[in-house]
Protein backbone atom coordinates (compact mmCIF):
# COMPACT_ATOMS: atom_id res chain seq x y z
CA UNK A 1 0.00 0.00 0.00
CA UNK A 2 1.33 3.44 -0.95
CA UNK A 3 2.14 5.40 2.19
CA UNK A 4 2.92 8.92 1.17
CA UNK A 5 1.42 12.02 -0.43
CA UNK A 6 3.63 14.60 -2.12
CA UNK A 7 2.70 18.28 -2.13
CA UNK A 8 4.01 20.97 -4.51
CA UNK A 9 3.59 24.65 -3.66
CA UNK A 10 4.62 27.84 -5.42
CA UNK A 11 3.29 30.92 -3.65
CA UNK A 12 2.51 34.48 -4.67
CA UNK A 13 6.13 35.54 -4.19
CA UNK A 14 6.90 33.23 -7.16
CA UNK A 15 10.45 32.69 -5.93
CA UNK A 16 10.51 28.92 -6.12
CA UNK A 17 8.83 25.54 -5.70
CA UNK A 18 8.53 23.77 -2.34
CA UNK A 19 8.01 20.00 -2.24
CA UNK A 20 6.90 18.17 0.91
CA UNK A 21 6.47 14.43 1.39
CA UNK A 22 3.84 13.60 3.99
CA UNK A 23 2.89 10.42 5.80
CA UNK A 24 -0.76 11.31 6.29
CA UNK A 25 -1.68 8.47 8.63
CA UNK A 26 1.27 9.12 10.95
CA UNK A 27 0.91 12.94 10.71
CA UNK A 28 4.58 13.11 9.86
CA UNK A 29 6.56 15.22 7.42
CA UNK A 30 9.12 12.87 5.85
CA UNK A 31 11.18 15.46 3.99
CA UNK A 32 10.89 18.73 2.13
CA UNK A 33 12.95 21.13 0.07
CA UNK A 34 12.55 24.49 -1.64
CA UNK A 35 14.06 24.94 -5.09
CA UNK A 36 14.54 28.55 -6.15
CA UNK A 37 13.49 29.61 -9.64
CA UNK A 38 15.88 31.39 -11.99
CA UNK A 39 15.32 35.16 -11.90
CA UNK A 40 13.96 35.22 -15.45
CA UNK A 41 11.27 32.63 -14.61
CA UNK A 42 10.23 34.53 -11.49
CA UNK A 43 9.99 37.68 -13.61
CA UNK A 44 7.78 35.89 -16.14
CA UNK A 45 5.44 34.64 -13.41
CA UNK A 46 5.09 38.06 -11.80
CA UNK A 47 4.32 39.64 -15.17
CA UNK A 48 1.82 36.90 -16.11
CA UNK A 49 -1.35 38.81 -15.05
CA UNK A 50 -0.66 41.12 -18.01
CA UNK A 51 0.12 38.37 -20.53
CA UNK A 52 -1.80 37.45 -23.65
CA UNK A 53 -3.63 34.15 -23.96
CA UNK A 54 -0.74 32.72 -25.98
CA UNK A 55 1.83 33.77 -23.38
CA UNK A 56 -0.25 32.29 -20.52
CA UNK A 57 -0.53 29.00 -22.44
CA UNK A 58 3.23 28.88 -23.01
CA UNK A 59 3.97 29.66 -19.34
CA UNK A 60 1.45 27.02 -18.25
CA UNK A 61 3.43 24.36 -20.11
CA UNK A 62 6.83 25.75 -19.11
CA UNK A 63 5.84 25.54 -15.44
CA UNK A 64 4.44 22.03 -15.90
CA UNK A 65 7.79 20.89 -17.29
CA UNK A 66 9.62 22.73 -14.49
CA UNK A 67 7.49 20.98 -11.86
CA UNK A 68 8.35 17.62 -13.42
CA UNK A 69 12.09 18.36 -13.51
CA UNK A 70 12.19 19.55 -9.91
CA UNK A 71 10.05 16.66 -8.67
CA UNK A 72 12.38 14.17 -10.35
CA UNK A 73 15.32 15.97 -8.73
CA UNK A 74 13.59 15.82 -5.33
CA UNK A 75 12.86 12.09 -5.61
CA UNK A 76 16.46 11.37 -6.58
CA UNK A 77 17.97 13.64 -3.93
CA UNK A 78 16.00 12.07 -1.08
CA UNK A 79 16.12 8.54 -2.57
CA UNK A 80 12.33 8.25 -2.65
CA UNK A 81 10.73 5.31 -4.42
CA UNK A 82 7.89 6.82 -6.44
CA UNK A 83 6.00 3.57 -5.96
CA UNK A 84 5.49 4.63 -2.33
CA UNK A 85 3.66 7.79 -3.37
CA UNK A 86 -0.10 7.43 -3.72
CA UNK A 87 -0.83 10.94 -4.99
CA UNK A 88 0.73 14.31 -5.79
CA UNK A 89 -1.01 17.51 -4.75
CA UNK A 90 -0.23 20.35 -7.15
CA UNK A 91 -1.26 23.84 -6.14
CA UNK A 92 0.03 25.45 -9.31
CA UNK A 93 1.04 29.07 -9.71
CA UNK A 94 -1.62 31.67 -9.02
CA UNK A 95 -1.58 34.34 -11.72
CA UNK A 96 -4.92 35.90 -10.80
CA UNK A 97 -7.26 35.71 -7.83
CA UNK A 98 -10.29 37.90 -7.16
CA UNK A 99 -12.54 37.11 -4.23
CA UNK A 100 -15.03 39.81 -5.18
CA UNK A 101 -16.03 38.20 -8.49
CA UNK A 102 -15.02 35.49 -7.34
CA UNK A 103 -12.60 33.79 -9.71
CA UNK A 104 -9.09 32.37 -9.65
CA UNK A 105 -6.46 31.02 -12.04
CA UNK A 106 -3.56 28.70 -11.22
CA UNK A 107 -1.29 27.49 -14.01
CA UNK A 108 1.37 24.77 -14.33
CA UNK A 109 0.15 21.85 -16.44
CA UNK A 110 -0.42 18.80 -14.21
CA UNK A 111 -0.27 16.31 -17.11
CA UNK A 112 3.54 16.43 -17.18
CA UNK A 113 3.72 15.05 -13.64
CA UNK A 114 0.93 12.48 -14.03
CA UNK A 115 1.99 11.06 -17.38
CA UNK A 116 5.75 11.02 -16.83
CA UNK A 117 5.84 9.84 -13.20
CA UNK A 118 2.88 7.46 -13.40
CA UNK A 119 1.35 8.99 -10.27
CA UNK A 120 -2.16 10.42 -9.94
CA UNK A 121 -2.07 14.21 -9.53
CA UNK A 122 -4.74 16.24 -7.74
CA UNK A 123 -5.06 19.95 -8.55
CA UNK A 124 -7.64 22.72 -9.16
CA UNK A 125 -8.28 22.97 -5.42
CA UNK A 126 -9.17 26.66 -5.39
CA UNK A 127 -11.68 26.55 -8.30
CA UNK A 128 -13.37 23.60 -6.59
CA UNK A 129 -13.93 25.67 -3.45
CA UNK A 130 -15.20 28.67 -5.41
CA UNK A 131 -17.62 26.49 -7.40
CA UNK A 132 -19.43 25.74 -4.13
CA UNK A 133 -19.62 29.32 -2.90
CA UNK A 134 -16.24 29.68 -1.19
CA UNK A 135 -13.55 32.26 -1.92
CA UNK A 136 -10.88 29.73 -2.88
CA UNK A 137 -8.37 30.93 -0.29
CA UNK A 138 -7.03 30.24 2.16
CA UNK A 139 -7.30 26.44 2.06
CA UNK A 140 -4.61 25.80 4.67
CA UNK A 141 -7.12 25.66 7.60
CA UNK A 142 -8.06 22.18 6.32
CA UNK A 143 -4.51 20.98 6.94
CA UNK A 144 -4.09 22.96 10.16
CA UNK A 145 -7.22 21.41 11.63
CA UNK A 146 -5.83 17.94 10.86
CA UNK A 147 -2.20 18.51 11.85
CA UNK A 148 -2.19 21.06 14.69
CA UNK A 149 -5.41 20.83 16.71
CA UNK A 150 -5.22 19.90 20.39
CA UNK A 151 -6.76 21.17 23.61
CA UNK A 152 -4.82 24.44 23.51
CA UNK A 153 -6.10 27.09 21.06
CA UNK A 154 -3.51 28.81 18.93
CA UNK A 155 -3.11 31.18 16.01
CA UNK A 156 -1.12 30.05 12.98
CA UNK A 157 0.13 32.90 10.80
CA UNK A 158 1.65 32.18 7.41
CA UNK A 159 3.56 35.07 5.82
CA UNK A 160 4.17 34.44 2.14
CA UNK A 161 3.47 37.03 -0.54
CA UNK A 162 0.09 37.41 1.17
CA UNK A 163 -0.49 36.65 4.85
CA UNK A 164 -3.15 34.31 6.19
CA UNK A 165 -4.08 33.60 9.79
CA UNK A 166 -6.01 30.72 11.35
CA UNK A 167 -7.54 30.23 14.75
CA UNK A 168 -6.89 26.56 15.45
CA UNK A 169 -8.87 24.64 18.05
CA UNK A 170 -10.64 21.31 17.85
CA UNK A 171 -14.05 21.87 16.27
CA UNK A 172 -13.50 25.64 15.88
CA UNK A 173 -10.75 26.07 13.29
CA UNK A 174 -11.16 28.83 10.72
CA UNK A 175 -8.83 31.02 8.68
CA UNK A 176 -8.65 34.08 6.47
CA UNK A 177 -6.24 36.22 4.50
CA UNK A 178 -5.25 39.00 6.91
CA UNK A 179 -3.24 41.35 4.70
CA UNK A 180 -0.02 41.68 2.73
CA UNK A 181 2.97 39.55 3.56
CA UNK A 182 6.29 39.93 1.77
CA UNK A 183 4.64 41.50 -1.27
CA UNK A 184 5.01 45.15 -0.20
CA UNK A 185 8.70 44.88 0.58
CA UNK A 186 9.47 42.61 -2.40
CA UNK A 187 7.66 44.86 -4.87
CA UNK A 188 9.34 48.02 -3.54
CA UNK A 189 12.84 46.54 -3.57
CA UNK A 190 12.35 45.11 -7.06
CA UNK A 191 11.22 48.52 -8.28
CA UNK A 192 13.99 50.48 -6.54
CA UNK A 193 16.72 48.10 -7.72
CA UNK A 194 15.26 47.89 -11.24
CA UNK A 195 14.92 44.13 -10.90
CA UNK A 196 18.42 43.40 -9.56
CA UNK A 197 17.09 42.50 -6.10
CA UNK A 198 13.67 41.38 -4.89
CA UNK A 199 13.94 40.70 -1.17
CA UNK A 200 14.93 42.41 2.08
CA UNK A 201 17.00 39.61 3.61
CA UNK A 202 16.27 39.29 7.35
CA UNK A 203 14.58 42.71 7.22
CA UNK A 204 17.97 44.44 7.32
CA UNK A 205 17.00 47.30 5.00
CA UNK A 206 13.81 47.95 6.98
CA UNK A 207 15.83 47.98 10.20
CA UNK A 208 18.10 50.72 8.85
CA UNK A 209 15.61 53.58 9.21
CA UNK A 210 12.59 54.48 11.33
CA UNK A 211 9.11 53.86 9.89
CA UNK A 212 6.62 56.66 9.33
CA UNK A 213 4.13 55.31 11.87
CA UNK A 214 1.51 58.02 11.25
CA UNK A 215 1.47 57.30 7.52
CA UNK A 216 1.27 53.55 8.14
CA UNK A 217 -1.64 53.99 10.54
CA UNK A 218 -3.59 56.09 8.05
CA UNK A 219 -3.10 53.55 5.26
CA UNK A 220 -3.84 50.56 7.52
CA UNK A 221 -7.32 51.91 8.27
CA UNK A 222 -8.20 51.26 4.61
CA UNK A 223 -7.34 47.59 5.09
CA UNK A 224 -9.24 46.73 8.23
CA UNK A 225 -11.48 43.88 7.11
CA UNK A 226 -15.00 43.50 8.47
CA UNK A 227 -15.33 39.82 7.61
CA UNK A 228 -13.41 36.77 6.44
CA UNK A 229 -11.69 37.73 3.20
CA UNK A 230 -9.44 36.35 0.45
CA UNK A 231 -6.68 38.47 -1.11
CA UNK A 232 -4.26 38.51 -4.05
CA UNK A 233 -0.80 40.08 -4.43
CA UNK A 234 -2.27 42.40 -7.08
CA UNK A 235 -4.13 44.14 -4.23
CA UNK A 236 -0.75 45.40 -3.00
CA UNK A 237 1.35 46.10 -6.09
CA UNK A 238 1.09 48.71 -8.89
CA UNK A 239 -2.13 50.62 -8.05
CA UNK A 240 -1.39 50.42 -4.31
CA UNK A 241 2.03 52.03 -4.72
CA UNK A 242 0.74 54.62 -7.17
CA UNK A 243 -1.81 55.70 -4.58
CA UNK A 244 0.15 55.51 -1.33
CA UNK A 245 3.86 55.59 -2.28
CA UNK A 246 4.06 57.51 -5.59
CA UNK A 247 7.61 58.74 -4.86
CA UNK A 248 9.09 55.55 -3.50
CA UNK A 249 12.49 55.73 -1.77
CA UNK A 250 14.66 53.25 0.12
CA UNK A 251 13.53 54.81 3.41
CA UNK A 252 9.97 53.65 2.66
CA UNK A 253 11.02 49.99 3.12
CA UNK A 254 10.87 50.51 6.89
CA UNK A 255 7.37 52.02 6.67
CA UNK A 256 6.19 49.21 4.38
CA UNK A 257 7.51 46.62 6.81
CA UNK A 258 5.71 48.27 9.71
CA UNK A 259 2.55 48.70 7.62
CA UNK A 260 2.58 44.98 6.78
CA UNK A 261 2.76 44.09 10.48
CA UNK A 262 0.11 46.67 11.36
CA UNK A 263 -2.46 45.38 8.83
CA UNK A 264 -1.86 41.79 9.92
CA UNK A 265 -2.13 42.70 13.61
CA UNK A 266 -5.30 44.77 13.34
CA UNK A 267 -7.14 42.01 11.47
CA UNK A 268 -6.03 39.29 13.86
CA UNK A 269 -7.25 41.45 16.75
CA UNK A 270 -10.61 42.13 15.11
CA UNK A 271 -11.42 38.71 13.67
CA UNK A 272 -9.84 36.46 16.32
CA UNK A 273 -8.83 38.15 19.56
CA UNK A 274 -12.14 39.99 20.04
CA UNK A 275 -13.95 36.65 20.12
CA UNK A 276 -11.47 34.06 21.38
CA UNK A 277 -9.03 33.76 24.24
CA UNK A 278 -5.68 32.70 22.83
CA UNK A 279 -2.10 33.25 23.96
CA UNK A 280 0.20 31.73 21.35
CA UNK A 281 0.87 32.62 17.72
CA UNK A 282 3.15 30.53 15.48
CA UNK A 283 4.63 31.97 12.28
CA UNK A 284 5.48 30.09 9.07
CA UNK A 285 6.40 31.07 5.52
CA UNK A 286 9.28 33.17 4.21
CA UNK A 287 8.26 36.13 6.37
CA UNK A 288 9.14 34.12 9.46
CA UNK A 289 12.79 34.98 8.72
CA UNK A 290 12.25 38.74 8.42
CA UNK A 291 13.46 39.77 11.87
CA UNK A 292 12.21 43.34 11.58
CA UNK A 293 8.73 42.19 10.60
CA UNK A 294 8.61 39.72 13.49
CA UNK A 295 9.73 42.41 15.97
CA UNK A 296 7.02 44.75 14.67
CA UNK A 297 4.41 42.03 15.13
CA UNK A 298 5.62 41.38 18.67
CA UNK A 299 5.17 45.06 19.48
CA UNK A 300 1.68 45.18 17.96
CA UNK A 301 0.11 41.95 19.21
CA UNK A 302 -0.48 40.91 22.87
CA UNK A 303 0.59 37.34 22.11
CA UNK A 304 3.44 34.96 22.69
CA UNK A 305 4.88 34.93 19.14
CA UNK A 306 7.14 32.09 18.02
CA UNK A 307 8.42 30.53 14.82
CA UNK A 308 6.47 27.34 14.04
CA UNK A 309 8.35 24.42 15.58
CA UNK A 310 6.10 21.36 15.18
CA UNK A 311 6.61 21.48 11.39
CA UNK A 312 9.28 23.27 9.39
CA UNK A 313 7.87 26.78 8.78
CA UNK A 314 8.74 26.61 5.09
CA UNK A 315 7.00 23.27 4.53
CA UNK A 316 3.48 23.92 5.82
CA UNK A 317 1.73 24.98 2.62
CA UNK A 318 3.30 22.24 0.48
CA UNK A 319 2.29 19.72 3.16
CA UNK A 320 -1.21 21.17 3.04
CA UNK A 321 -1.59 20.33 -0.64
CA UNK A 322 -0.21 16.85 -0.08
CA UNK A 323 -2.99 16.38 2.48
CA UNK A 324 -5.67 17.87 0.21
CA UNK A 325 -4.54 15.49 -2.54
CA UNK A 326 -4.90 12.56 -0.13
CA UNK A 327 -8.46 13.65 0.68
CA UNK A 328 -9.29 14.05 -3.01
CA UNK A 329 -7.87 10.65 -3.97
CA UNK A 330 -9.79 8.91 -1.20
CA UNK A 331 -13.00 10.89 -1.82
CA UNK A 332 -13.00 12.30 1.71
CA UNK A 333 -15.06 15.50 1.90
CA UNK A 334 -13.69 18.64 3.50
CA UNK A 335 -15.77 20.23 6.26
CA UNK A 336 -17.53 23.26 4.76
CA UNK A 337 -16.64 25.41 7.80
CA UNK A 338 -12.95 25.08 7.00
CA UNK A 339 -13.29 26.41 3.44
CA UNK A 340 -16.46 28.51 3.76
CA UNK A 341 -18.40 26.62 1.09
CA UNK A 342 -22.08 25.71 0.92
CA UNK A 343 -21.58 22.05 1.85
CA UNK A 344 -19.05 19.41 2.81
CA UNK A 345 -17.29 18.55 -0.43
CA UNK A 346 -14.34 16.90 -2.13
CA UNK A 347 -11.79 19.56 -3.03
CA UNK A 348 -9.67 18.96 -6.11
CA UNK A 349 -9.64 17.28 -9.50
CA UNK A 350 -7.72 14.09 -10.30
CA UNK A 351 -5.35 13.78 -13.27
CA UNK A 352 -4.73 10.10 -13.93
CA UNK A 353 -1.35 8.76 -15.11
Amino acid sequence: MNKFALGLMSGTSADGLTLALLNVKAKKLICFKNYFYPKNLQKEILQAPNYSTAQIAELNFKLGKTYLTLTQKFLKEFKINKGNISVIGLHGQTVYHNAKTPCTLQIGEASFLAKNLGITVANNFRPSAIALGGQGAPLVPVFEDYFFTDKTPKILLNIGGISNASYVRKGKTFGFDCGPGNVLSDYAITKLSKGKNSIDIDGKIAAGTKPDINKAQKIAKKFEYKKIISLDRQDFTGPFFKKYFPKLTLKDISTLNYLTALIIAQNIKKLILKKYNVKDLYISGGGAYNKTLINNLKNLLPLNIKILDTLNPMAKEAACFAYLAHLTLNKIPVNKNLIKTSKNTIIGVLNLP
